[in-house]
């Protein structure tokens, strides 16, 4: 009896062994080429002729109108006039706005250096961006395109306090990262 029951019990082991054991596969040629080719390394190596992309944070108020949202874009020149061209790209501002002038006034070392920034970057301690063109609208308004500008421009740029201008009158003065951004207005 133990001599049946042993049997029993080896050849079920057998059985379940052969059972987990992977099996071969017949596989097609050309679906083996098409698996290859879209799964391989080669596809996951990046194209060295493709130009490198600076990462810049552009604030466009939000639908609500009661804040801004945040989006990161990837820009080949990281300066005022791209980050406009983005801002006007987004309806921030009008088609024809253009940055007439952008200055930046002392620079100092910033000593809270967060992620993406050098220990000891420098950074301007105040900026004046003179634009082309503002749009008119109410308070809300006003005060969402200033912080969509501000934020855009200060954070990108390493600026601590920036006054914005429309064709050399002051918009906005002492204009500063918010990082309450997203509930700007309440309202």
């Amino acid at each position: 009896m133990k001599k049946l029951a042993l049997c029993i019990t080896g050849a079920l082991l057998a059985m379940s062994m052969a059972a987990c054991s992977p099996t071969q596969k017949e596989t097609d040629p050309a679906a083996a080429l098409e698996q290859q080719s879209t799964g391989g390394a080669e596809d996951k190596v990046p194209d060295p002729t493709a130009e490198v992309l600076e990462i810049a944070s552009i604030y466009v108020p939000d639908e609500a109108r009661t804040g801004l949202k945040q989006s990161m874009e990837g820009l080949t020149t990281l300066d005022a006039d791209s980050l406009i061209a983005k801002l006007v790209e987004y309806g921030v501002l009008p088609e024809d706005c253009q940055v007439l002038s952008y200055e930046t006034k002392g620079e100092e070392e910033d000593s809270a250096a967060g992620p993406g920034v050098d220990a000891g970057a420098t950074i301007s301690a105040s900026a004046v961006i003179n634009l082309s063109d503002i749009p008119d609208g109410d308070n809300i308004d006003k005060q969402l395109v200033t912080g969509a500008i501000g934020n855009t421009i200060t954070e990108n740029l390493g600026v601590r306090s920036l006054t914005i201008e429309e064709n050399g009158t002051v918009f906005a003065d002492n204009v500063t990262f918010q990082s309450e951004y997203e509930t700007l207005i309440t309202e």
